[in-house]
């Protein structure tokens, strides 16, 4: 057995050591027939620093004029689709009968890579291609411009940062500019808050100050994560930021900050006073539900507290809000059972381990019950399993004395059935039995006769 593994884990080896990485794919671009290697090298999944060794040496590939005859070949055959936002590089030069075979690898593997690179996706993948436009004179400044502005938002990040790498900074302002980008107030206009979250690192990291009011506005964001991530670039600014931090500090608290406060400590401050703000009125929705839950008015308190969780959804107070969902779960359970059933899961996501927790798990398992029930399923589990999580649950104890009173009564059928048959059967039995006694006689006597007769 262990020959067989050692085998394998030597075909393993080979395997990998036969594996083709991003040069032995580049060499083999050529003219008229790289289209199989090419999709290779634009499909395959490399780690960024591989793919950026071979751009590094790529850019060196090649002699300038003959990777432009190269590109406006590309260009004549292409005509107008070559400008437009979909065209495809790759296809295009793969389709070229003939090239010089040097500046033809080094723009085909380079336009493979910066594929790669921009399916990857990541901010140092980003990063990596925006530096091929320096590459080659910047004759693929137009395709790797092309293929930031297919990505979005996404290269909005990399592209501040790359505003601080001198062979690539203007390439990396037109571009933003290009993509409407430019203006701080702009470039945080993000869908989405991981990429938002990317652009308020990206603008601490360089210390923009044209951007600091932009990254401030969220420093009391109702989503953590944006929150967390515009405190962060704006204590990454530093010192820097004191003027403005004073001026923020001085509007929020109606005085100005302490003159041997640092800005690190200006900035904490006012995040505190921000919290309190924001949360003064999920706490008074909080006090709300709480007293209303306390006057029975159960409704009323969960509206509370839904409005409450819907802002902070992990309020210190939160286990305190469990027994009026649970208690309102309840009296929903004859009306609207699927309310019912959502108000008792949040009191236990609430409140796990609560003082009605038993209670709202067995209400769920008896509704569980109830509805197999309706589909013409007897099951006395989840009802056991009820009154395991709460011993006095009357529903639970009710449907098993229901489901016990039903199976008594089929075995009492049963058995009446089974007496019956078994008297019907020893009926037949008797009626055959003295059916065939007459029968016998009478053979018996025309015997006799018979011998009589002789």
């Amino acid at each position: 057995m262990r020959s067989v593994w050692l085998a394998l884990a030597l075909l393993l080896v080979s395997a990998v050591a036969r594996a083709e990485g991003p040069g032995d794919l580049v060499a083999k671009l050529t003219p008229g027939a790289s289209a199989d290697a090419a999709k290779t090298l634009e499909d395959a999944k490399f780690p960024v620093d591989q793919l950026g060794a071979e751009l590094d040496l790529l850019a060196n590939v090649g002699a300038p004029a003959k990777i432009a005859e190269t590109l406006s070949a590309v260009q004549k055959a292409s005509g107008p689709k070559y400008w437009s936002e979909s065209f495809d590089l790759v296809a295009g030069l793969v389709a070229l009968p003939a090239a010089d075979a040097d500046a033809y690898r080094a723009l085909l593997g380079t336009a493979c890579i910066v594929h790669a690179l921009a399916r990857e996706g990541s901010e140092d993948a980003v990063s990596r291609m925006i530096l091929v436009a320096a590459d080659h004179g910047g004759m693929l400044r137009f395709e790797v411009s092309r293929r930031l502005r297919a990505l979005g938002d996404a290269a909005v990040a990399p592209l501040i940062l790359a505003r601080e790498d001198k062979r690539v900074r203007g390439f990396a302002w037109s571009t933003l500019d290009a993509m409407q980008k430019k203006i701080p107030g702009d470039a945080v206009q993000a869908k989405s808050d991981d990429t938002l979250c990317a652009i308020l690192g990206a603008y601490g990291r360089t210390k923009d100050m044209d951007a600091l009011g932009a990254v401030a506005s969220f420093v009391s964001s109702e989503r953590d994560p944006v929150r967390d991530a515009a405190r962060k670039a704006v204590l990454a600014y530093g010192e820097v930021a004191r003027p403005k931090l004073a001026e923020t500090y001085a509007n929020v608290m109606s005085a100005p900050p302490p003159a041997d406060w640092d800005a690190a400590r200006i900035a904490h401050a006012i995040f505190d006073a921000y919290d309190k703000q924001r949360t003064a009125e999920v706490d008074a929705l909080v006090d709300d539900g709480i007293a209303k839950s306390a006057a029975d008015d159960d409704a009323a308190a969960v509206a509370d507290f839904d409005k409450a969780l819907a802002r902070m959804p992990f309020h210190p107070r939160r286990a305190l809000m469990a027994p009026a969902y649970a208690r309102r779960g309840e009296a929903l359970e004859s009306s609207d059972r699927a309310a019912a059933r959502a108000a008792l899961q949040k009191s236990l996501e609430l409140d796990p381990a609560g003082i009605r927790a038993g209670e709202a798990r067995a209400e769920l398992a008896v509704m569980d019950g109830q509805d197999l029930e309706a589909r013409g399923i007897e099951d006395r589990a989840p009802y056991e399993r009820a009154l395991a999580f709460d011993p006095g649950n009357v529903a639970a104890r009710a449907a098993l004395d229901r489901i016990d009173a039903r199976a008594r009564d089929r075995q009492s059928r049963a058995r009446k059935w089974t007496w019956a048959a078994l008297c019907a059967a020893a009926f037949v039995v008797v009626l055959v039995l003295f059916a065939r006694i007459p029968r016998r006689r009478r053979r018996e006597r025309e015997q006799e006769d018979q011998k009589i007769r002789r």
